[in-house]
Parts: structure tokens; C-alpha cells; sequence
């Protein structure tokens, strides 16, 4: 009788309100278990650790541990190249959270050693994860609303000085920005995966309060190398929403955090997926792990590529030096 294919050992790096995520999920999959947690507090690393997996003192612990197969990178986001090319260099394949670098040259670093090491690099944007996102492309794909005439989405982030946040959110060395880098990169990439197109210029618009040194707010436009052009806004508030519209020849599709609702030419409307957001939320982390086995275990293409997650931090570049050009617009390197 065949034996059951042992877990595969997760060493999760940081242990913030995004690794609590990761540790749920990951509950909830079979195919993968946490067996250590590292962060720069020893304390919040133990009590995310738990019963159930090691409290490593350090990120060298962490990935000198013979059970830990993948390095799971949930720090601020400047810290996630040189650890994403340690753990490389270490033989670990890797999950990095989105953006998979600040910086261009350091996502070709990055790249570069998960190649020169042989391992698998898996860019977390896991907003592919979510249900009524997958079944909007589903929908995009079988052509049953025709070709997509119009894009656009609507995103909400509280920057607001309520200790809701990390305060590395608000400093663009850690950061490597503000609301395009830390949100702006889903809907660079949620737009992409829709639309089956790759961004290739941008036009936009920051606000940057007085004070700050990160920008809150963004509006402008995508284009890609096929289809429509995206139309974005990002704002900050303390009411959250994220709404996306795709108009389509024979009706629409909108997608917000509650599901996915579906209205046809004559008016008919439908909501073919409904979720409840946290839930959800949790949900999409599971998913990409489960993706993330089938990669690892069965040779499956990874549903994330380092170029898609380039190309994401390549748009919010072109889109800071645009803003910077008044809006103009700016061909995505």
C-alpha cells in the first residue's frame, strides 16, 4: 500500500498579520506543514510558532533546518531580496510575498539565484487565489460575454496613524514606496491575469500628504500589449473596498470582496460566486499552497512566474516616474 507523501516543511520568515495568515492556511493543506517561524522578535516567533512548529533565533536557523524545504519570505518588503537569494544559495526554494523586490536589479538578483541554485521561485501574488477572481477569468477565457472593451478598478488602503499598521509601511526604505508598491501591485497584477495581457506603459497621478514620504493615493492608467487599457484609483481610507469592472461586448463582470457578480447585455444579473471575505481571504493562502505543492511535487508550472512578479515591480516604477513627469506617460522597463 502506497505511504502518504510527507508534508512539505514550510520555514516561514516574519510572523506579522500576513505570516498568521500563511500559518492558517497552511492548516488547511495537507500537502504542506510549518515547522519553524523566525522573526526579528523572538516573542511574536514563538507565539506564531506554537505547539507546532520551532521558533528558530535567526533566519541562518531557520534555513540550516534539514525539514524546511521552502522559505517563505513575509517581512517588509526591502528585506525580501537578499533573504529570497540566501535561502536560494541554501538549496530552499521560495515563496516570496509580493513585491518579490523594491528595486529591478534586485528582482534580477533574485531571479538569478533561484536559477543558479535550481530552485523554485513563487512570487506570492495570491489574489489569483481568490474565487471570484478565478471565475472571472474562467469567464473572460470562455468567451461567453465576448472580448473585454474596458477595464477598471477601485482600491481602498487605511494609511491613516492608527497603529493599524506596521510603522515600515510608512517608510519607503523598508517599504520601497507607498500604496502602488504595497496594493498597487495586486491590481497590476490581478489586471494582467484577466485581461491575459502584460502592462507595457503607464500614466498616473500621486498624493502625498504633507509630512509623509510615501504617497497614499494614485489614479491613472495601464496599457498592455493586448486588449484594453486599465483604469485605476487607489485611496486611502479607513472603509475598506476593492471593486473591479471588466465591460466585455455582451455584458460585465464586477468583482468586489463579497463575490463575483455577472450582468449580461439584457440586463440579467447573477452572482455566481458569493464568500465571505475573511474567510476567503484565508482561503487564497490555502490555494497557493496547494498550487505550490503541485509544482514542487508533481512538476506543475508555477501560477506565479518571476517575470509576472517583475513586471509588476517594473509597472509601479513606471508609474512613480510618470507621476514624477506630470502624468505622462512612461514605457514599463
Amino acid at each position: 500500500m502506497p505511504q502518504p507523501a510527507v508534508p512539505i516543511g514550510l520555514g516561514l520568515v516574519g510572523a506579522g498579520e500576513v505570516a498568521a495568515r500563511h500559518v492558517a492556511a497552511a492548516a488547511q493543506v495537507a500537502e504542506v506543514r510549518v515547522v519553524a517561524v523566525t522573526d526579528v522578535d523572538a516573542g511574536r516567533a514563538r507565539r506564531l510558532a506554537g505547539h507546532a512548529a520551532a521558533a528558530c533565533v535567526d533566519f541562518d536557523a531557520l534555513v540550516e533546518r534539514a525539514d524546511v524545504e521552502v522559505v517563505v519570505l513575509a517581512t517588509p518588503h526591502a528585506l525580501h531580496a537578499s533573504l529570497a537569494v540566501r535561502a536560494a544559495a541554501s538549496g530552499r526554494h521560495v515563496l516570496v510575498e509580493k513585491p518579490m523586490a523594491t528595486t529591478l536589479d534586485d528582482c534580477d538578483r533574485v531571479i538569478a539565484a533561484a536559477r543558479a541554485a535550481g530552485v523554485v521561485l513563487w512570487v506570492g501574488q495570491q489574489q489569483r487565489q481568490f474565487g471570484q477572481v478565478r471565475a472571472a477569468r474562467e469567464i473572460l477565457r470562455d468567451g461567453r460575454l465576448g472580448l473585454p472593451l474596458l477595464y477598471s478598478e477601485r482600491r481602498s488602503n487605511d494609511y491613516s496613524r492608527n497603529g493599524s499598521r506596521p510603522a515600515w509601511f510608512l517608510d519607503p526604505d523598508l517599504a520601497g514606496g507607498g500604496v502602488a508598491m504595497l496594493v498597487g501591485v495586486h491590481t497590476i497584477d490581478r489586471a494582467s491575469w484577466l485581461l491575459d495581457a502584460m502592462p507595457v506603459a503607464v500614466s498616473a497621478s500621486t498624493a502625498m500628504p504633507a509630512g509623509w514620504r510615501i504617497e497614499t493615493d494614485a489614479a491613472g492608467t495601464i496599457w498592455f500589449d493586448s486588449g484594453p487599457s486599465a483604469y485605476f484609483a487607489w485611496h486611502s481610507s479607513s472603509d475598506f473596498y476593492h471593486e473591479t469592472v471588466v465591460v466585455c461586448e455582451r455584458g460585465q463582470l464586477r468583482v468586489d470582496a463579497s463575490g463575483l457578480t455577472v450582468v449580461s447585455a439584457d440586463g440579467v444579473t447573477s452572482c455566481p460566486v458569493k464568500v465571505d471575505p475573511d474567510v476567503e481571504y484565508t482561503l487564497s493562502f490555502a490555494r497557493q499552497y496547494r498550487a505550490l505543492a503541485r509544482t514542487l511535487r508533481d512538476g506543475a508550472a508555477p501560477e506565479v512566474t518571476p517575470d509576472e512578479g517583475r513586471r509588476a515591480v517594473a509597472t509601479v516604477h513606471a508609474l512613480y516616474r510618470s507621476a514624477g513627469q506630470g502624468g505622462a506617460r512612461v514605457v514599463v522597463g
